[in-house]
């Protein structure tokens, strides 16, 4: 018989293979569905944070500028097609 546990969020008991593994093998208290639904929102609510954005702008930026310092070359050592 396979091992039954509820998931807090949603409520609804599913099977221990439904939820993830955990250090030393432990369950998750939430189940895969559910986080993953959570991860979704957190993602949705990072690309929307002013910011975030702004961070992400200025990390452009500096490799633009690294690239502009290079002579337009690729990074790899090769020139840049």
């Amino acid at each position: 018989m396979t091992a039954l546990k509820r998931c807090p969020r949603c409520g609804k008991v599913k099977p221990a293979d439904q939820f993830y593994r955990r250090r030393r093998m432990r369950l998750s208290s939430y189940c895969q569905a559910c986080q993953r639904a959570a991860a979704h929102l957190a993602r949705t609510r990072r690309r929307q944070d002013p910011a975030a954005l702004e961070q992400r702008r200025a990390v452009d930026r500096a490799r633009q500028r690294r690239h502009r310092a290079l002579g337009g070359q690729d990074p790899s050592g090769g020139d840049a097609a």
